[in-house]
């Protein structure tokens, strides 16, 4: 357990004192400035609570004694010490100064420098006016700074006070400034203060011998006035007046800026200062000063006040700023900004003529010249553009006869095009353009929309973006030999900038194909553009081996394009056959890199592979590579994909139209993956195959079993193949128990019969169960990428839809009562659960198949109202989800088909015609579910260690517990002081800010556990959450706090029917270590004696408003029942 600031105090102190007794001044002044940093690590902590003082072995209030003394020491340090130790504890209260600049006054309690937190103010402040009065300007220049920052209390001060005023008019410029910042800070807390100080400034601007940089310093103190409103108002109009009798351009900067910071305070201050300043992008003023209005309108923005501003200022006025040429471009990007931010609020009132007029004003700004050279302006005229698309879809305005989107994809492109240009130019390549094009691409991805041109289009523009980036790579003819030097030398990071912008190209294709939505035309359009751009790729010799089959694999990913037997006509049968000839470029590609010797580059490449869904290539190139590592480790980790590999791929093959045996034939001449190569056809090819995936997953998990490392770093990893093996072993069970041994996807039989029906409802419950572990993998690893999550997210949802089709039968009137099903049937509400399951995932996705499924709920078992889901869990729309929704809709219409007939025919036939529809049905919902192709998550191939969280606890009775044990009487309920401590967040892949943080207890009599050698000892084995049955409903219960009791007190204890267990929720404040203190009760007042476990989830919210888990990465702690004395 990380020790706080507070328990740092009294050792900070120490070390403090005894280096300024030291002789030395130079280490006098290296610990005063170790202290300020300490202190600034200390005032962003939150104050300790009781728990803190509890872990830690404090006496209450005990850290703000040393702070005290602290202080002491370093104003005394200030008082006796040179001219440097003084400048070193003027830097520290400044430091500490600064983290409360930003806060309001009435937060006053919670500034470091408070009166509140330092006792001895009085003594501290008499200390520096002994300075001030004993020294020289210099001295009683930085006294007056160490009262600016002890605000809070030297403003009540009368000296004090009466220093500032009489230093405000001394005849010494550098004390006249440091008035003024002391002056300043006092404004911003005293309003009686500013009064005066408003008179004195006043006059003092208007002196006219008074030094140019105390003048600037007199005009920023207007900027603090806003104590109160009245204040502001009064500091305006003087700060206002002064503008406009200045005759100099010069002083008019400084004017703007404070009474923009004025008017950010007020709307009516904010439209009159608009008012005012809107004459000054006139043609008349200087660069100067226009391109200072046009920062603080977006200052004034920034700070909310577009509502007062739209009024005054029109839209056109920005728009004809971006066409001036003298504008430098910084003014021209301040104008767009503008621009933008005035555009949205427009778009909220805007009727649609006005719409369409704004749409010409955007239209017309597209022509600015800053285009071709700014991608922050590009970007922000694309965000404009989404902007009105997205108000005109809301109030359903058409749009689409506008040509900007063609234009927006024309002006990206072009400047694409000239950095692929410039790339091509040894001397001109620099690593800055990667970043460029990087970002360039993410804004082609908001312009991509549903409209065919576009799209085509925007391929089109990629493919001739590719080819500038080839030109030029051939050296002249009769070029210099020194030139020719200087081309070889710099040829280098040309390659590497190279790479970066192909790497972008493929990022951009896989998430535009991803996202792609269309008829099969439009795919099969889309298809050609892609299949051009790949063959540019590939007569580039330039390119190495590594790429060209990166870019092949885009044009026979199954994840891509979805299911092969799903293409028909002319055109789908020419894709098809393209697929397997491509499958086989990418198959020889990988065998080249790797008798290349290029295996980190080959092992990247069966990354995308699988990642894409091919697993024959990524079979083939994890299979090589296991042998050619020396790490144990990386052994049994690529050993580990390969037998994954194996797994899917076996499926794969099956299931692959005929042009398949191309594939085969490839991999048997050149004796490559026996396995996979020999022949799988037979009458009992599925259900052999998916026997052999289930064995190849197995031992998938057992290679990853066999590595020596931590648990946390293959969590994940062993987490996802437990539940694929689980859902495979399940839906075996399924075919076994609907006689599907005998049947092949050209050869179908049926068999009659009852019996399998008996074991429906059980599977059910089974795959719905694995839905829930899914999620609940999705929201464990708070650093997982969107795409990732969309993967899990679709195995989720492919396990509710076998779950709701495996429990048909219990939808059927009449049959649910069999007596065959009377064990199943008896659970309450099964039939609610499916569907709401099932409701939940979809009811964003497709309504009208929810409204059908919530008809089938009855009255008595009505569905929840509550349709709230984890934000990270909101499924995407794609190939795998229209596939599975495809087979939700085929049980739906045969439930309905199946009710009908039980109300129309005898009782007698109602059994053989329900198992022979279930048998039909279930048996096209195994194969539909085996053609989809799922993919795996891109997280799969993080290997570093999970975002987690470790749980200290104590008993708060230190009287009749020790610090390693937690004991409480019979009887009693568990007080418990708690530290919560998060592991590995502060790594740079983990871009998350925490706001709220909980952590929920829980145990119950099960947990009893012995006690050895005396003692109940703390469970240290690593964590494996697969292995936890209570973790989905603990944290269904740690997300319903969170959803519906946020902002409200945490329940301190709680009673909840887990077989008579007990719980309790508690919430924290982190620290930035992501460190967080707290206390609860747990009633276990009726726990007999013994010793218990104590169960732990913690989970949290982050700044989108996501709920995460996160993985107990300690023991779980064991308290002590005992009989009472």
């Amino acid at each position: 357990m990380e020790k706080v600031s507070a328990a740092h105090a009294m050792d900070w102190s120490i070390k403090l004192e005894k280096a300024l007794r030291s002789k030395n001044p130079v280490r006098a002044v290296e610990a005063i400035l170790e202290t300020g940093e300490k202190l600034q690590q200390w005032s962003k902590e939150p104050e300790p609570a009781t728990a803190v003082y509890s872990l830690f072995g404090l006496v209450p209030e005990e850290d703000r004694l040393f702070f005290n003394t602290i202080l002491l020491r370093l104003v005394d340090a200030f008082c006796f010490g040179d001219k440097l130790v003084k400048v070193a504890v003027v830097r520290v209260f400044m430091s500490v100064f600064k983290r409360s600049r930003g806060k309001s006054k009435s937060d006053c309690g919670t500034w470091f420098l408070s009166k509140a937190k330092v006792h001895n103010h009085l003594e501290m402040l008499k200390r520096v006016k002994s300075v001030y009065d004993k020294g020289d300007t210099e001295a009683k220049a930085l006294a007056l700074i160490l009262f600016g920052c002890c605000r809070d209390f030297a403003s009540e001060f009368a000296p004090v006070r009466y220093l500032v005023f009489t230093s405000m008019v001394s005849s010494h410029d550098l004390e006249v400034r440091s008035s003024l910042f002391a002056a300043a800070c006092f404004c911003e807390v005293a309003d009686d203060f500013a009064l005066v100080v408003l008179g004195m400034l006043n006059d003092m601007v208007k002196f006219p011998g008074l030094m140019p940089k105390t003048r600037l310093a007199a005009v920023r103190v207007f900027a603090k006035m806003g104590s109160s409103h009245a204040i502001a108002n009064r500091a305006f109009k003087i700060c206002m007046t002064l503008m406009l009798e200045s005759s100099k351009e010069d002083n008019l900067v400084p004017f703007l800026v404070s009474l923009t910071k004025l008017a950010s305070r007020s709307t009516h201050l904010a439209s009159e200062l608009a008012e005012v300043i809107m004459a000054f992008l006139g043609e008349d003023k200087s660069p100067h000063v226009r391109a200072a209005v046009l920062r603080c309108l977006h200052f004034l923005i920034k700070r909310g006040m577009c509502f007062s501003l739209v009024h005054v200022i029109e839209t056109a006025t920005f728009s004809s700023l971006l066409k001036q040429a003298e504008l430098p471009p910084d003014m021209q990007l301040k104008a767009l900004q503008i621009f933008q931010n005035i555009l949205v609020y427009k778009l909220c009132l805007a009727d649609p003529s006005e719409l369409h007029q704004l749409i010409a004003l955007v239209e017309n700004a597209s022509q600015s010249q800053i285009f071709s050279s700014s991608c922050l302006a590009i970007s922000i005229l694309v965000g404009s553009w989404k902007e009105i698309i997205r108000t005109a879809e809301i109030r359903s305005i058409e749009v689409s006869s506008t040509s900007l989107p063609l234009q927006l994809v024309v002006l990206v492109m072009d400047r694409l095009t000239l950095l692929a240009r410039s790339c091509s130019d040894p001397c001109q390549v620099d690593f800055a353009l990667v970043t460029e094009v990087q970002d360039l691409f993410n804004v082609l991805h908001l312009l991509v929309g549903k409209q065919s041109e576009v799209r085509l289009l925007l391929l089109d523009k990629v493919r001739l973006f590719l080819v500038d980036l080839t030109d030029g790579l051939r050296k002249p003819d009769g070029a210099h030999e020194l030139l020719v030097g200087v081309i070889n030398y710099k040829s280098k990071r040309g390659v590497v900038v190279r790479s970066e912008f192909l790497a972008s190209v493929h990022k951009f294709l896989i998430v535009f194909l991803e996202n792609l939505e269309g008829d099969k035309t439009v795919l099969s359009q889309v298809y050609e553009k892609v299949k051009r751009i790949t063959e540019c790729v590939r007569s580039c010799t330039f390119f190495d081996c590594h790429t060209q089959m990166i870019f092949t694999l885009l044009l026979h990913s199954p994840v891509l394009w979805g299911s092969n037997n799903d293409a028909d006509g002319d055109s789908g049968v020419s894709r098809v056959d393209d697929m397997f000839n491509y499958g086989i470029v990418s198959l020889e590609c990988s065998t080249q890199i790797l008798d290349e010797g290029n295996y980190w580059p080959a092992y990247r490449a069966g990354v995308y592979a699988a990642r894409l869904g091919e697993w024959v290539t990524s079979a083939l190139i994890f299979d090589k590579l296991k042998t050619n590592v020396q790490s144990d480790v990386n052994s049994f980790w690529l050993k580990s994909l390969t037998y994954l590999s194996h797994a899917e791929g076996k499926l794969q093959l099956l299931l692959m139209p005929s042009g398949s045996f191309k594939l085969v034939n490839w991999l048997k001449s050149n004796s490559c993956l026996p396995e996979l190569s020999k022949d799988a056809s037979g009458e009992f090819a599925h259900c052999v195959a998916l026997h052999e995936a289930y064995m190849n997953l197995q031992s998938s998990l057992g290679m990853l079993g066999n590595i020596k490392a931590s648990s946390e770093v293959f969590c994940f990893q062993t987490w996802f193949l437990v539940l694929k093996t689980r859902v495979m072993e399940t839906v075996i069970d399924l075919v076994e128990c609907l006689g599907l041994l005998n049947q092949d996807v050209c050869n179908k039989k049926q068999v009659t019969g009852c019996n399998s029906l008996k074991q429906l409802p059980r599977i059910s419950i089974q795959l719905q169960k694995l839905a829930k572990e899914f999620d609940m993998l999705a929201t464990c690893f708070i650093d997982i990428d969107d795409r990732s999550s969309s993967v899990i997210a679709s195995l989720s949802l492919s396990c509710s839809v076998m779950a709701f089709a495996a429990g048909i039968v219990l939808f059927i009137p009449g049959f649910s009562s069999h007596e065959t099903l009377t064990p199943f049937t008896s659970q309450s509400g099964l039939c609610s659960r499916l569907v709401q399951d099932l409701v939940q995932r979809l009811w964003k996705v497709d309504p009208e198949t929810c409204e059908m499924l919530s008809m089938l709920v009855k009255e008595n078992e009505s569905l929840s109202c509550s349709h709230v889901q984890p934000r990270n869990q909101v499924l995407k729309v794609c190939n795998k989800v229209k596939m599975l929704l495809s087979v939700c809709r085929d049980v739906l219409a045969c439930i309905h088909g199946l009710q009908n007939w039980s109300n129309s025919m005898q009782e007698e036939n109602i059994s053989s015609e329900i198992t022979k529809s279930c048998r039909i049905l279930l048996s096209q919902v195994i194969m539909k579910w085996m053609q989809i192709p799922f993919g795996i998550p891109k997280y799969f191939f993080n290997i570093r260690p999970c975002v987690g969280a470790e749980l200290f606890a104590l008993s708060s009775d230190r009287r009749k517990s020790t610090p390693d044990t937690i004991t409480v009487e019979q009887g009693f309920q568990l007080s418990l002081d708690l530290c919560l401590q998060l592991k590995n967040i502060q790594q740079p892949r983990v871009s998350v800010r925490l706001t709220k943080l909980y952590c929920l207890l829980y145990t119950k009599l099960a947990y009893h556990t012995p006690i050895q050698n005396g003692e109940a000892k703390r469970n240290q084995k690593s964590y494996s959450p697969w292995r936890d049955e209570d973790l989905v409903e603990m944290s269904g219960k740690l997300f319903h706090h969170a959803v519906t009791k946020s902002g409200k007190k945490p329940e301190g204890s709680g009673r909840f029917d887990w077989s008579n267990g007990v719980s309790a929720v508690v919430q924290f404040e982190p620290n930035e270590r992501g460190q967080g203190f707290s206390s609860c009760l747990l009633d276990v007042s009726r726990f007999p004696v013994g010793s218990y476990q104590l169960k732990w989830l913690s989970g949290c919210v982050d700044q989108h408003g996501s709920c995460w888990n996160l993985l107990p990465l300690s023991g779980k702690p064991v308290f002590t029942v005992k009989k009472a004395s």
